[in-house]
């Protein structure tokens, strides 16, 4: 194909043909790049007349309430078109008629219909005109803590933190007020590889990390012991808990052998719970088995060698989920395959008795749940649905001041052509798996609705194109998934964004995030009564050190004078602002003395027309914690700290009890004894 049919194909496949770098300058993307990421939509040159499946060959169409629906373009005639609801009624749909052929007006209610017509059906995902807004949830402003889960210390942990400690800490603040509580990512990582534990690099984002399961949650502190002893694994486990950090490479396989005696205790047992993983296993979708089917062959690819890392370096029998080869090695491995089926089970139950804790403690919300921007393309999502992923291409983001050479994440998403063509059956699935036992949905990076910078393997970040993702449909079926689930969802908005996308996420009811340290010009912080109140309000994120920390400066190098000097700058502008705020009065703490600058950071956050104010679990402790350093990987700690004590009494220490009746103050927070 000559290279002008080949830019007019990407072009209407929606890559994009040029970017804008740091320094205004447009940058042409080359025909190599363009060419690679064609390949993994699986667009071809041969279809050049018109890119990808024309749209009356989907499975499903999106739209909004009382909305027209162009019927031509979806490949309807108006001849004997029917409607049938979720209950199965089905009636004529009324059409009208303009320039282009029939319309019809999209029903009222939300929900998904089936539109037929000679012999063909199309799913009809019908969504609210927003979602759910947390306004709307609270009946006014809340408040909420934010905690890394494997950080949270509970009873028989093993060294990782699970759910038992979500449900102790949410209870624990709930009864003192608190709406939500929200954790950093739960989704499936790769079991075989226990040093691969970064939360947003997950295998898949359909099913969840077995190691944040509480078996005593959902089995019994009994029985759990019970197993501990069989196993001979009580001495290491206890070692584990005892570790300042977590320590994923020996805490791992110990959790494991756990989790293997739970499962044939359970199995042999009989009983309500043994039926109900049996119910769970006989109902269990060809996703679930599959992933259970990656975990198993994963670890035996590794144990034969290391270097079989990703699924397209195993034999050829096996790099395809629906092979012969792969259903032979199932029945060869049924009983390990059953073990991870049993893992997953065990976490969905851990999360949703961990989310009714959280409502029981009063809690408006409950759980507010994390979604990763995307998956390892080495991962069992990939390997099971190839058609759906965008393997062999790498999210990222151009060159900026920051990083001038731009950045690669290492992770693939859905394929805009192969959600079209499956009906957003992934993309539902998933929604659905984060939303089952929730009250909220934090979305990471979520400009990923609109489009990503997608850069071919091998290639350098600079390297990569603009794709444009299916926005209208991702953001109803999330309208419409939220809606149906009572949850209210958050968009990670941070950073730069085209114009006019914090306006679009308000007109989707998709609340964005408003950080302290980040509503500041060159004059001071923004006064709290003028910040966003479609947004979170929040003291920090993962990818910051808490305020203890900034204000003492733990994260700089003692001998970068430029970086301490301007730290001191900061810290005038924010104690400033603050007594502007009049929230705080004297003379500024010195940098050792922290305590009164946190107060004032919870305060500020606290007195703003936000819905929900955020509070990471370390600001309220007054720690110096940063859970994740952005661009560094072995040389820092990154997701293994543990908080100082047992979830469930966390929020006993004085300077927590003395920030939570701030925030509370702040808040005009709800009676302790309301629903």
């Amino acid at each position: 194909m000559h290279d002008d049919d080949l830019r007019d194909l990407a072009r209407r496949s929606g890559i994009a043909l040029d970017w804008r770098d740091q320094r205004g300058e447009t940058r042409p993307v080359s025909i190599d790049t363009l060419r690679a990421i064609l390949a993994a939509m699986d667009v071809s040159p041969e279809q050049a007349a018109g890119a990808g499946p024309a749209a009356r060959d989907y499975p499903l169409l999106t739209t909004r309430v009382g909305r027209q629906i162009f019927l031509a373009g979806a490949g309807f005639s108006g001849d004997g078109l029917e409607i049938e609801d979720e209950q199965g009624t089905a009636a004529a749909v009324a059409l009208s008629w303009d320039a282009s052929g029939p319309v019809m007006e999209a029903p009222a209610t939300p929900g998904y219909y089936r539109l037929h017509q000679a012999g063909r059906t199309v799913t009809l995902a019908v969504a609210p005109a927003r979602g759910p807004t947390i306004a709307e949830r609270l009946g006014g402003r809340g408040w909420a803590l934010a905690a890394q889960i494997y950080a949270l210390r509970s009873r028989h942990d093993g060294g990782i933190g699970n759910f038992g400690g979500v449900a102790a800490l949410g209870t624990a603040a709930g009864e003192r007020g608190a709406d939500a509580v929200a954790v950093s990512p739960t989704h499936a990582l790769f079991g075989a590889a226990p040093g691969h534990f970064s939360p947003y690099s997950p295998s898949t984002r359909l099913f969840a990390n077995p190691l944040h399961a509480d078996p005593i949650l959902v089995l019994g502190a009994e029985a759990v012991e019970a197993a501990i002893r069989e196993a001979g694994i009580a001495a290491a486990m206890e070692t584990l808990e005892r570790a300042p950090a977590v320590s994923w490479e020996a805490a791992t396989p110990v959790r494991q052998v756990l989790l293997d005696h739970l499962h044939r205790r359970l199995v042999a047992s009989g009983g309500p719970l043994a039926a109900d993983f049996a119910a769970y296993r006989a109902a269990a979708p060809q996703a679930l088995i599959d992933h259970a089917t990656f975990e198993v062959l994963h670890g035996a690819m590794l144990r034969q060698d290391p270097g079989r890392w990703h699924w397209r370096t195993w034999p050829e029998a096996f790099a395809d989920a629906a092979s012969p080869g792969v259903q032979a090695f199932r029945q060869e491995h049924a009983e390990a395959v059953d073990r991870q089926v049993f893992a997953q089970w065990l976490a969905e139950r851990s999360q949703q008795a961990a989310q009714a804790r959280c409502r029981e403690a009063g809690m408006r919300i409950g759980i507010i749940a994390d979604l990763a921007i995307g998956v390892e393309g080495a991962g069992s999502q990939c390997w099971s649905r190839p058609a759906d992923m965008l393997t062999g291409l790498g999210i990222g983001a151009p060159p900026d001041y920051y990083a001038a050479e731009g950045q690669n994440w290492g992770l693939t998403t859905f394929s805009p052509t192969g959600l079209a063509r499956s009906g957003f059956a992934g993309f539902i699935a998933m929604l659905r798996a984060s939303l089952a036992h929730v009250g909220g949905l934090r979305i990471d990076h979520v400009m990923g609705f609109d489009r990503l910078w997608m850069v071919p393997e091998g290639a350098s970040a600079t390297e990569g194109a603009y794709l444009a993702m299916p926005s209208e449909d991702l953001f109803c079926l999330t309208a419409l998934e939220a809606l149906r689930h009572r949850a209210v969802v958050i968009g990670e908005d941070l950073g730069t964004l085209p114009h006019g996308y914090r306006e679009k996420l308000q007109a989707e009811g998709i609340a964005g995030m408003r950080v302290l340290r980040f509503e500041r010009d060159d004059h001071g912080h923004r006064h709290p009564s003028n910040w966003d109140a479609d947004a979170i309000a929040m003291t920090s994120t993962h990818d910051m050190i808490a305020t203890a920390g900034w204000w003492r400066g733990a994260d700089l190098d003692p001998g970068d004078t430029a970086g301490q000097g301007a730290r001191a700058w900061d810290r005038g502008l924010f104690w400033g602002s603050a007594q502007e705020a009049g929230l705080v009065s004297g003379e500024r703490p010195a940098p050792d003395a922290p305590d009164a600058v946190v107060d004032a950071a919870v305060a500020y956050v606290g007195g703003t027309p936000s819905a929900l104010a955020v509070i990471a679990v370390e600001d309220v402790l007054g720690l110096d914690v940063q859970p994740n350093v952005p661009g560094t990987t072995a040389e820092k700690p990154n997701w293994r700290h543990r908080l100082p004590g047992p979830a469930a009494r966390l929020l006993d220490d004085p300077g927590a009890g003395r920030r939570i009746r701030l925030l509370r103050e702040r808040r005009g927070s709800r009676p302790l004894d309301a629903p």
